[in-house]
C-alpha cells in the first residue's frame, strides 16, 4: 500500500523548469508553429513552387531568342524574396528574443492542471483550454492557441529539465491534456507510411527526370561537338544545352529534399544521386567549351578544339 501512495504521489508531482529563452528556440519554435498550421504549410509550399517556378523561367528565358532582354531584375528580386521569407522565422525570433530578455530567467511548473512560469517582473498561469495541441522538436514542445493560425504560443526548451526522464514525463502530461499537432505525421500512422511511400516515389522519379534531363543536354551539342562526322557551322545548342543541366540538378535537388528526413531513403538517394550528376558532368564536360558562345546563334569547333561563335 505505501508502495502504491508512493508511486502516486510521483506521478503527480509536477514537473519543473528553469530555462532562459534564446533566439534560437524562438526561431525553432515559429518553425515548428509553421509546420503545424494549415496556413504555415500553405506559405511554404507556395514559397517552394514560387522558387522553382521562377528558376524555370530564368533558364529558359536565358536560352531563349530574347535572353538579352531577360528581366534578370525581376529574378533578382523573386530571390531575395524568398531568402527573406525564409530567414523571417528567425527575423521574428530576435525581436521577440529583446522582449523575453528583459523578463530574465523563466522557472515553471507543469501537471495536469496547466502550466505555471514565473520570471523576476511577471507570473503567468495558463490553463490547458488555452493551448489545446502541441508540436514537439529534437529541442522543444511549442504548446499552440486554439486559432487556425496558432497566433500564441508557449515555448518549454527540453534543457529547461534537470533530469532527462523528466522529459518524457513532460510529454506524457502533454499527451494526457493535449493534442499533438502532428499527430498524424507521427511514425507508424498509416498516413505517415503513405506519405513515406510517395516521398520515395517522388525521389526516384526526380532523379529519373534529372537523368533523362543530363541525357538531353549531352544529345542536344551531338552535332557540334563533333566536327569530323558533322563538318561546318553548327545552331548553337549550348544555352538549350545548360538550361537542361540546370533543370536536372534542381529534380536532384529536388530528391534529396524530398527525403532529406527519411534516414535510410536519404542514404539511397544520395548514392543514386551522386551517380545521376556524374552523368550530368559528362554532359557539363561537353557543353562546357561551348558556353562562351552564349548568345551567338551559331557555333562551330576549329582546328585548335576550340569554338568559334557566328552572328548571322
Amino acid at each position: 500500500m505505501t508502495e502504491g501512495r508512493g508511486t502516486d504521489a510521483v506521478a503527480e508531482r509536477p514537473v519543473e523548469l528553469a530555462y532562459r529563452p534564446t533566439i534560437d528556440d524562438l526561431a525553432s519554435a515559429l518553425r515548428a508553429r509553421a509546420r503545424s498550421t494549415g496556413v504555415g504549410r500553405f506559405q511554404r509550399r507556395a514559397l517552394v513552387w514560387t522558387v522553382a517556378v521562377t528558376a524555370v523561367g530564368a533558364l529558359l528565358s536565358a536560352a531563349g531568342s530574347g535572353r538579352h532582354d531577360t528581366p534578370w531584375q525581376l529574378y533578382a528580386g523573386v530571390v531575395v524574396f524568398a531568402a527573406f521569407i525564409t530567414a523571417l522565422p528567425w527575423l521574428q525570433a530576435r525581436h521577440i528574443h529583446r522582449l523575453a530578455e528583459r523578463q530574465g530567467d523563466i522557472r515553471g511548473t507543469v501537471d495536469d492542471t496547466g502550466v505555471r512560469l514565473t520570471t523576476a517582473h511577471s507570473s503567468t498561469s495558463l490553463d490547458w483550454h488555452l493551448y489545446p495541441r502541441y508540436a514537439e522538436t529534437p529541442e522543444l514542445f511549442v504548446l499552440l492557441s486554439a486559432d487556425k493560425s496558432a497566433v500564441g504560443l508557449v515555448v518549454l526548451p527540453k534543457r529547461a529539465v534537470a533530469d532527462p526522464e523528466e522529459v518524457d514525463r513532460l510529454r506524457a502530461v502533454l499527451d494526457r491534456r493535449l493534442v499533438r499537432a502532428d499527430a498524424v505525421e507521427a511514425p507508424g500512422t498509416p498516413r505517415s507510411r503513405g506519405r513515406a511511400v510517395g516521398r520515395g516515389a517522388g525521389s526516384v522519379g526526380l532523379l529519373l527526370l534529372g537523368l533523362l534531363l543530363f541525357f538531353f543536354a549531352f544529345a542536344a551539342v551531338h552535332r557540334a561537338a563533333q566536327p569530323d562526322r558533322f563538318p561546318g557551322i553548327q545552331n548553337n545548342t549550348a544555352p538549350l544545352s545548360a538550361v537542361m543541366l540546370g533543370l536536372g540538378a534542381l529534380a536532384v535537388a529536388g530528391a534529396w529534399w524530398l527525403v532529406r528526413r527519411m534516414t535510410a531513403m536519404r542514404t539511397v538517394t544520395a548514392v543514386l544521386a551522386v551517380l545521376v550528376l556524374l552523368a550530368g558532368g559528362a554532359a557539363l564536360y561537353r557543353v562546357g567549351p561551348m558556353l562562351h558562345c552564349w548568345g551567338s546563334d551559331r557555333i562551330a569547333r576549329g582546328p585548335e578544339g576550340a569554338y568559334v561563335c557566328y552572328d548571322f
